[in-house]
């Protein structure tokens, strides 16, 4: 991300602990990915890049030493603004849609296969392009624009890009498919953010999205999106937490954080990019570091919440071929189902049927979501076997 630098009022005394939030730093990140811009958990690895002045490269890196294990070139890809990074099953999608000056007309989601990624060094990748539906005047506007972005998640066999508005600190969510073409990408919810969203990360276990970024003065936050939102696609459309990281839990202002990824339960992984800056005679320096972070809004539901999950049941399950989902009182007719693994990719996504037929899933744990066409969800463990 090209930088932009607002006065700042530094902040070095220690904010006290929050109980409720845990940040904890890592390591280092290597100096090769002083721009991490995005995160991806796979294998039990690390996976960033950088946004710009780099090869179109994706580096592996251990969850415990921070050192690099693998550099996996993207062959035919260009490497303008690549600011977020997703997945689904069988892809990993990588954002090149870094758009400070509002003017590109070559907005690029490269999707490249896990198994090539997993196998070699050098792959090749599918393209998906695409244009905001509302977006008419391309004239370059340095920082002024509402039309950059630098956050993406794969969701319902859709990609959700999150922009970053720099004129009214909004953001708004876009839809657009994950299949390989080009697209006009559909404005389907919006927030005030009060802040430039620099990633975002969906935990399938909780069906919750976080998101990080900062604010004008560069103080760092969370913001957090949990599973009673009112549809599929108006993500905003619950009562998001925002987690201002300075005062719950300690991070020094200036910390540009740029990228998020589930883990484990309601663990995630947060990236933070070199920073520097001069004030008077003092230079302020922000290593490349990365942090882990614990989310107790993953966990929490209310008493409404499980008392309707506790009329709803999966039978069988285990499940050997097929199942049916049953409601002690019946409540209101199903409108989807999403099958997702433990790790937040999706299995499957599927339209209202009487049964769901899973012989071609392998054997395993899954999260079953299930929809409703009053908007309210239900998600439940499931055993394939």
């Amino acid at each position: 991300m090209k930088k932009f630098i607002y006065i700042l009022f530094f902040i070095f005394s220690l904010s006290s602990l929050g109980q409720e939030y845990s940040l904890m730093e890592k390591f280092v990140l290597p100096s090769e990915v002083e721009e991490t811009s995005g995160l991806i958990f796979l294998n039990g690895k690390i996976i960033t890049h950088n946004d710009s002045g780099d090869d179109p490269n994706l580096y592996e890196i251990d969850t415990i030493s921070g050192t690099i294990l693998r550099i996996i070139n993207i062959t035919n890809a260009t490497h303008i603004d690549w600011e977020d990074i997703s997945q689904d099953n069988t892809y990993i999608y990588i954002a090149d849609i870094g758009n400070n000056n509002g003017d590109r007309d070559n907005l690029i989601i490269y999707k490249i296969l896990k198994s090539d990624f997993i196998s070699s060094t050098s792959v090749t990748a599918e393209q998906i392009t695409f244009s905001y539906e509302d977006q008419t005047d391309f004239t370059s506007q340095p920082n002024n624009s509402n039309f950059d972005a630098e956050a993406i998640a794969v969701y319902q066999e859709n990609i959700f890009i999150f922009s970053k508005n720099w004129v009214d600190f909004k953001t708004n969510a876009y839809v657009i498919p994950t299949a390989t073409g080009n697209y006009s990408a559909e404005k389907v919810s919006s927030y005030d953010s009060q802040g430039l969203i620099t990633g975002v990360s969906y935990n399938a276990s909780t069906d919750g999205f976080l998101f990080c970024g900062y604010n004008n003065t560069l103080i760092p936050f969370l913001l957090y999106v949990g599973h009673d939102r009112p549809s599929s696609l108006d993500i905003f459309g619950g009562n998001p937490t925002k987690i201002d990281l300075i005062d719950s839990i300690f991070l020094e202002q200036g910390s540009q954080i740029e990228g998020i990824t589930f883990f484990e339960d309601s663990k995630y992984y947060i990236s933070r990019e070199f920073f520097s800056t001069n004030i008077g005679a003092v230079t302020f320096e922000f290593p490349q570091k990365l942090y882990e972070f614990y989310n107790p809004l993953d966990n929490l539901l209310s008493i409404t919440d499980n008392e309707f999950s506790n009329l709803i049941h999966v039978v069988p399950n285990p499940i050997e071929d097929s199942f049916k989902i049953i409601q002690k009182n019946k409540y209101q007719e199903i409108q989807s189902f999403s099958l997702f693994s433990l790790n937040g990719r999706t299995i499957f996504f599927k339209k209202k049927q009487d049964e769901i037929d899973l012989k071609n899933i392998s054997k395993g744990v899954y999260l079953l979501k299930i929809e409703f066409k009053n908007d309210r969800n239900v998600v439940k463990k499931v055993i394939k076997k």
